[in-house]
């Protein structure tokens, strides 16, 4: 189609016709000529064709969405079934259906037809690309006129929530394991059982155990309220991820703080799974924290609070493991997941290894995101703390990046990666 070819859109190709309904009448009268007269009246009715028809489509339309996904994980596909029912007797032809959801990176829709009388539905899968809260609908139907001049619009249905998850893989070869945990065997035996000594209570989180409702206060509040028990001396992982803005590179799943926020999620589960207390700290748009606790409440309670997180962080790693010094003691191991090329915080980590914590590293190569930040500067300062520490790029595939600590010395005595 001609507007095609030349890139104008509906509004343009309006004007468009009108400047040349006045030159067409311009010359006519300029010149006598009826062929101009003739032209002019073609010009006339194709507007008022075109308009009438634009008008009269999208009369008697109806539209809603059914069975939308209200969860899934990045990589998923979101799911929801839309009816378009058509009660006049006029077949309506070239329906654009789009969803307006503000899901990152989806642009598509559906085009078709409905004869008169009759009801359709289409399937449609929108691929979720990063996590967080997004939301779905309302549906926009729009319609172009069979000349390309007039696009109307309408929009039907409810605005419904979706929550993405971060994507989580199996890590079976990633093992922290009890002889490098720090803190003794007993405390860690400890860890996998509740004892009668009740600390505080908190909200129930889907997950919980019956046996951890504490039932008096549940019947006061009017609402579900689980015990916390006191632990004791139990050894405890604490996953740090790194979400200042300033280093981070790429964009949607392929980036490097969907990267970091999927191994964090990932090494939750692993962790959680293997009856360990597992924390959670972030500086991200603002401070996510979870003190170290086990269950599949709290990874169901990690997952939530990564899905939410966004990378706007302004505090730098060094200084959110200055601030944050004090949660750890040499019952705890510290696993931090980052992209950043600075060398301050791994002088941090130093600092906790010298006061018994030990410390993980997990970097995320920032440079093979497309960014210029060198990630990879600090792998000789990292290697000399005697820190274990795996490097993650981009594609690579995340649980063999994690069999393994990589780094090594070539014959020259150089960190090699």
């Amino acid at each position: 189609m001609i507007w095609r070819a030349l890139r104008v859109r509906p509004q343009g190709r309006f004007y468009l016709v009108i400047l040349l309904a006045m030159v067409t009448l311009g010359t006519g009268m300029a010149t006598g000529f009826g062929l101009f007269y003739r032209l002019l009246y073609v010009l006339a009715l194709t507007v008022v064709v075109g308009y009438g028809w634009n008008w009269v489509t999208l009369r008697g339309l109806n539209t809603v969405a059914k069975g939308r996904t209200r969860q899934a994980q990045v990589g998923e596909r979101i799911e929801e079934a839309i009816t378009i029912t058509n009660s006049s007797l006029l077949p309506k032809y070239a329906l654009e259906i789009q969803d307006l959801t503000d899901l990152p990176g989806y642009s598509g829709g559906i085009v078709t037809g409905l004869f008169g009388g009759k009801t359709g539905t289409w399937n449609m899968k929108i691929l979720a690309r990063k996590r967080g809260r997004y939301q779905l609908g309302p549906l926009r139907v729009s319609n172009l006129d069979p000349f390309g001049l007039f696009r109307r619009e309408r929009e039907f249905g409810s605005v419904e929530p979706v929550l993405v998850f971060p994507r989580t893989h199996e890590l079976p070869e990633f093992r922290v394991s009890p002889s490098e945990l720090s803190g003794d065997s007993s405390a860690r035996r400890r860890a996998h059982n509740v004892t009668p000594q009740v600390s505080s209570i908190r909200d129930y989180a889907p997950g919980d155990s019956l046996s951890r409702v504490h039932w008096n206060s549940s019947a006061r509040l009017g609402k579900l309220m689980s015990k916390e028990f006191d632990l004791g001396r139990a050894a405890e992982v604490w996953i740090v991820v790194d979400l200042d803005r300033n280093v981070q590179a790429g964009e949607l799943e392929e980036s490097t703080d969907e990267y970091g926020v999927s191994i964090a999620a990932s090494l939750a589960k692993r962790h959680v799974e293997s009856g360990l207390p597992v924390g959670l700290l972030s500086e991200g748009d603002k401070r996510y924290f979870l003190a170290a606790e086990t269950g599949v409440g709290q990874y169901q309670r990690i997952m939530q609070l990564l899905a939410l997180s966004r990378a706007e962080g302004t505090t730098p790693l060094e200084l959110m493991l200055a601030n944050e010094e004090p949660l750890w003691t040499h019952l705890s191991t510290v696993i931090v997941v980052t992209s950043s090329p600075r060398p301050s915080w791994v002088a941090a980590l130093r600092e906790l290894t010298r006061r018994g914590v030990r410390v993980v590293v997990v970097l995320v190569d920032a440079n093979t995101f497309g960014s210029a930040i060198q990630t990879l500067d600090v792998l000789e300062d990292v290697v000399e703390t005697g820190m274990p520490v795996y490097i993650v790029g981009k594609g690579e595939d995340i649980p063999s990046a994690l069999a393994r600590s990589r780094p090594a010395r070539d014959s020259a005595g150089r960190v090699v990666a």
